[in-house]
């Protein structure tokens, strides 16, 4: 709890440290001002029909209106600087989450865990932690009037307040560890946080849902669903029963003594010890440090509740990524950048086995790649086709070996000017929900004329169905949106390879680009990557033999080593693995024919 109070205040005056401080200042007065409040009662009863310290009964009333007029401008006033402050923190904590996301490196968003915990915290900026503040707010001025009223009770009676304090401490400190709010399941555990998250993200995901209608599997999910959350609430049911009489029992002591309290007080006044305005403030007193200290203990409880909620925002910041990259001071950024110039790639004797794997994925890799070179890797399912792709973009670092781009070890590179190199296209590539123009000017990093949207477009045979669009460059993508338009899966991957393309980096990398296009937009593009890639290099993978045999090399990988390197008439001549490859391909489209 004291983690997710610290991050939380933290937070929230990183955002603005003024407001915050105001903020504090404001709500330290209200706690304060409790004393002025009961003061004020003494004073009307005890100037009831008699004169008072020189002050009439209507001459309190005056001034007792003043005091409240001026509380409530400031209660207006804090309530204004606490919504101000809740927009700054949220603007604050979003660019926090983005800066943090982007020092993360590529190979934390293949955790399925890392990236689950991603979107939760997320949901907990937007949500939450305005809420987790506002009690910690409530926290902070309770406490302030409950110490107020407990000096009160010593001011009147030493003994008497320390016998109020501890008998309130015991149940305040028992509802804190023992409140466990409403039935919220992210308040489980990790585990069933990720069960229950991936099993509702799926039941309504545009991807998974026509199947899930299709197999009529509804009662399926219903059932996994249900079962997670009954074993939820039954812990937590049986942990809440337990909570209620505990609490129950505890809360006795100090009834007991504030009643105790209350009695020797009115014998006080029976005996005319005290006025009875004196004795009005000690009642009141009394019932307010009761109930102010019932609701500490339940704001208490809901910080200690809701900072499982937290935790997720806290942990999002704790990752760490795990490939560090170096930094470098001006002077030597501008010797980096020549001597990047027409990067050429050496892979020597790299091995690579992914984290908790028994087996590597790369064995002993030795390739050496001129730029401007048009270069093909193909392989069954597994040989580490996409494995060495990532290990090129330094989403992971070889176990053995090393890469160099112009003899300048991967290690060395800056991530702003090694993925400055690489322009690349996965086969699971973003469907980004922008207008076309935006799609372009993301990947370029730069704005881009019309002409050149027109060109990239034209190059991945996405500009015509672009054009028939209702607004062309600016058409709004995705079906969310009113005037959004859904593409095909041919035509989102035909604009990912504009994307692609409108990067303009010296290497372009293609995983799979055409695996959802139609065969003659297939040839179409590669026809233009061959043209237009000559003084640029080239790496595509595909298992398409119709695109391959056009490449000036091709590598064949087989269980993560390397087994043949040349061209097509080369490997044709070898009688090997490729031959193999190409030979049953070519049988299975004549028995299409």
């Amino acid at each position: 709890m004291w983690k997710a109070i610290k991050f939380t205040v933290l937070k929230t005056k990183q955002s603005n440290p003024v407001l915050f401080y105001i903020l504090v200042l404001l709500k330290t007065l209200f706690g304060v001002f409790y004393i002025i409040d009961l003061y004020a009662y003494k004073l009307m009863v005890d100037a009831a029909g008699r004169q008072i310290i020189g002050y009439s009964f209507i001459t309190i009333l005056i001034f007792l209106y003043i005091y409240f007029f001026l509380s409530k401008i400031l209660y207006t006033t804090a309530t204004y600087i606490a919504n101000k402050l809740d927009v700054k923190s949220l603007l604050s904590l979003n660019k926090a989450f983005i800066e943090k996301i982007e020092s993360l490196d590529l190979a934390t968003f293949e955790n399925p865990n890392t990236v689950g915990l991603i979107n939760r915290a997320f949901n907990r900026f937007q949500f939450q932690l305005k809420l987790y503040f506002i009690s910690i707010v409530q926290v902070y001025v309770s406490s302030i009037e409950a110490c107020v009223s407990l000096a009160i009770f010593f001011f009147i009676s030493p003994l008497m307040g320390i016998m109020v304090l501890i008998a309130n401490l015991i149940p305040l400190y028992v509802r804190s560890k023992m409140s466990y709010g409403i039935f919220n399941i992210y308040k489980a555990d990790d585990e069933t946080k990720r069960k229950f998250g991936y099993l509702s993200n799926t039941l309504i995901s545009r991807e998974s849902l026509p199947e899930i209608k299709l197999f009529q599997a509804f009662g399926f999910f219903k059932q996994k669903i249900m079962t997670i959350y009954r074993l939820f609430t039954s812990r937590q049911l049986k942990a809440e029963q337990k909570s209620l009489f505990v609490v129950a029992f505890v809360e006795l002591i100090p009834m007991v003594v504030i009643f105790y309290f209350f009695y020797l007080s009115g014998l006080r006044f029976q005996n005319k010890l005290i006025t009875g305005g004196t004795f009005v403030l000690i009642f009141i007193n009394g019932m307010a440090f009761f109930n102010r200290l019932k609701m500490l203990s339940q704001y208490l409880g809901d910080l200690h509740s809701s900072s499982l909620l937290m935790k997720d925002a806290i942990d999002f910041f704790d990752i760490q990524p795990t490939i560090i990259f170096p930094k470098l001071i001006n002077h030597e950024k501008q010797n980096l950048i020549n001597k990047l110039q027409h990067p050429s790639i050496k892979i020597e004797n790299v091995s690579f086995t992914y984290p908790n794997a028994s087996s590597p994925s790369l064995k002993n890799i030795n390739i050496t790649i001129p730029y401007g070179q048009n270069i093909a890797i193909i392989g069954e399912n597994g040989a580490g086709k996409t494995t060495l792709i990532k290990l090129l973009l330094r989403m992971y670092d070889p176990s053995e070996g090393n890469i160099y781009i112009n003899d300048i070890n991967l290690k060395d590179i800056p991530e702003r000017f090694l993925f400055s190199i690489y322009s690349t296209l996965f086969q699971s590539f973003g469907k980004f929900y922008f207008s076309v123009s935006d799609n372009l000017e993301m990947a370029a990093g730069k704005h881009v004329s019309e002409s050149e949207m027109k060109k990239y477009l034209s190059f991945a045979n996405a500009w015509e169905f672009i054009k028939d669009t209702k607004g062309v460059y600016n058409q709004q993508l995705g079906p969310e949106y009113t005037d959004g338009i859904d593409l095909s899966g041919g035509q989102w991957q035909r604009l990912a390879i504009a994307r692609a393309y409108a990067k303009q980096s010296p290497i372009l990398i293609l995983d799979e680009p055409t695996s959802s296009v139609d065969a003659r937009s297939e040839m179409e593009i590669f026809d233009r990557l061959v043209k237009e890639m000559q003084h640029n290099t080239l790496i595509f993978i595909s298992h398409r033999f119709s695109t391959i045999k056009d490449a000036s090399r091709i590598i064949v990988l087989d269980k993560g080593s390397m087994l043949e390197d040349g061209n097509h008439e080369k490997l044709m001549r070898q009688n090997g693995k490729y031959a193999q490859l190409y030979s049953l391909q070519a049988q299975r489209y004549q028995r299409t024919l």
